[in-house]
């Protein structure tokens, strides 16, 4: 048999699926074979960026915050801790049913019920612990300076980072404290009712909350 008669053989048994396969392969190269040209590489792993939009890059969002060299904290916690304000160091008394007395008397300007010696006995509370509360804000700044100043000048080791790490979080442990403390007295002062209408008041969810008071 002549090799034309076999190629022709052949070709009339190849399988019809076959053939569709083959020019549907065929045209999805045809078709992604240029684009792929056309499209441009995305740049290597590591690429540098160059030019004004390198230094953009890597400008810090620090350096424009006033005051963040010397103290080493934003100025929101030098704010708060100036003013003795609460930060939400006590928010694990707050949320389970011991009250502090700031927004405890705010709640009775709004119609909390208490008696005119509960009010007089908060308002001592609140003013004591803001006292407090002003007076470590104080010494918190001072060690978080000295912290900031020890690096700037780079008088620090690892010895001398523990030992000012420790004192710093004495400090902040006091000052939670203070904070945590308040609101423990401010609830001994309430009846289990009154707690109940604050939370109604603030919105706090009191189911399997502790309940307490006198």
């Amino acid at each position: 048999m002549k090799p034309a008669t076999i190629r022709a053989l052949s070709f009339r048994f190849v399988h019809p699926a076959m053939i569709v396969l083959g020019v549907a392969f065929a045209a999805v190269v045809a078709a992604v074979a240029p684009a792929s040209a056309e499209t441009p590489t995305d740049p290597a792993p590591g690429h540098q960026r160059s030019g004004p939009e390198a230094v953009d890059h890597l400008r810090s969002p620090y350096a424009t915050l006033p005051g963040t060299g010397a103290t080493g904290l934003l100025p929101q916690e030098v704010e708060g801790l100036t003013k003795g304000e609460g930060m939400a160091l006590a928010m694990a008394a707050e949320l389970n049913g011991y009250p502090g007395p700031r927004h405890l008397l705010d709640a009775a300007a709004a119609g909390q019920d208490l008696r005119p010696d509960q009010r007089e006995a908060l308002t001592r509370l609140y003013d004591g612990m803001m006292a407090e509360a002003k007076g470590k804000g104080q010494e918190i700044l001072r060690a978080e300076e000295e912290l900031a100043m020890r690096f700037r000048h780079s008088h620090i080791d690892e010895a001398g980072l523990r030992e000012i790490l420790g004192q710093i979080g004495q400090l902040r442990a006091g000052l939670r404290l203070i904070h945590l403390r308040t609101h423990l007295e401010t609830g001994a002062l309430l009846t289990p009712d009154q707690i109940a209408r604050y939370k109604a008041v603030r919105g706090y969810d009191s189911g399997g909350a502790h309940q307490h008071g006198n």
